[in-house]
């Protein structure tokens, strides 16, 4: 059996806000769900000559939202990298580069499947469906409520409706991503959804658990939690938690969210820093920290 230290083998991330994430390794890079077009008044800050990525084996996009898609056609052009990205998505990208006659930059352009593995550095990708996204008019009304408190500038309307109208109701993937001289991997989600399709039973061996904090609705949290209960990493990485679009949004409270997944679920949760890099070293060690307590009911042994 796999040993705990054997998921580090240098692989190494770095979060640029929202579910942004830059992968490296063996010389290989892949971005997921990149935004580099994160709005200046976006918080935290990004940090100062933060380098922005200049180079991409392949972008991986779990759905079509702004915040996870909208720089992704300019991007992959920029870089030269291929794009895997949901079918819907796919198909419309593609007919539109078709008829632009850029016919060999849409043979970049690639849908994610029930058959889909990708490997690129030594890393193998697989997607996993997940159910169209859901949103309580709760969320909606707050929304609509903030933006009327903040008494928008005209800038600040055009970036909400902006929003708006690239936040369709889409289909969307989750990936799981494991290192394969190890076994080691990382489940990513780019949005919460009410229910991940398609997993096997049982469900594939996680390491790290990468789970969005959107709260686009009241069930947000207790399905977070389900699902980690449902994998069972060894520990969480949280991303979109930044309050990436003041002040149509907000941040998350993930001090509040680690007390109620180690309470409830029993595994710990890793908060990462603008812009630094970090390891699965550094998320191997959150979890080896938290391998000394008591497991929490219903929670699996740690695999060693």
């Amino acid at each position: 059996m796999r040993r705990l230290a054997s998921i580090s083998e240098g692989v190494t991330l770095r979060w640029f806000g929202v579910s942004s994430f830059e992968l490296s390794h063996a010389g290989r890079v892949l971005l997921l769900d990149p935004f580099p077009s994160r709005p200046a008044a976006a918080r935290p800050e990004m940090p100062p000559g933060l380098r922005r990525p200049e180079h991409a084996d392949a972008i991986l996009v779990t759905h079509g939202h702004w915040d996870h898609y909208g720089d992704v056609p300019a991007l992959a052009e920029r870089l030269g990298a291929a794009v895997y990205l949901p079918a819907d998505l796919h198909a419309r990208q593609s007919l539109l580069l078709r008829l632009r006659g850029r016919n060999e930059e849409e043979a970049r352009w690639r849908p994610w499947s029930r058959s889909t593995r990708v490997e690129i550095g030594g890393l193998v990708v697989e997607s996993y469906a997940v159910h169209r996204e859901e949103r309580e008019r709760s969320w909606v009304r707050r929304l609509a409520e903030q933006g009327l408190r903040a008494r928008l500038t005209p800038g600040s309307l055009l970036e909400a409706v902006r929003v708006v109208a690239f936040h369709p109701w889409a289909d969307a993937v989750a990936l799981h991503v494991t290192h394969a001289a190890t076994g080691s991997s990382i489940f990513f989600l780019g949005g919460l959804t009410r229910q991940v399709r398609g997993l096997p039973d049982p469900p594939p061996a996680v390491d790290v658990l990468a789970l969005p904090l959107t709260q686009h609705s009241d069930w947000w949290l207790d399905d977070a939690v389900g699902l980690v209960l449902l994998l069972r990493p060894r520990v969480v990485l949280v991303h979109h938690h930044d309050d990436w679009l003041p002040p149509l949004t907000r941040p998350a409270d993930v001090e509040a969210f680690r007390r109620t997944v180690e309470e409830r679920a029993g595994v710990p949760v890793f908060e990462p820093q603008l812009g630094v890099p970090f390891s699965l070293d550094d998320l191997l060690a959150v979890a080896k920290r938290n391998s000394g307590r008591p497991d929490a009911p219903g929670r699996r042994a740690t695999r060693v």
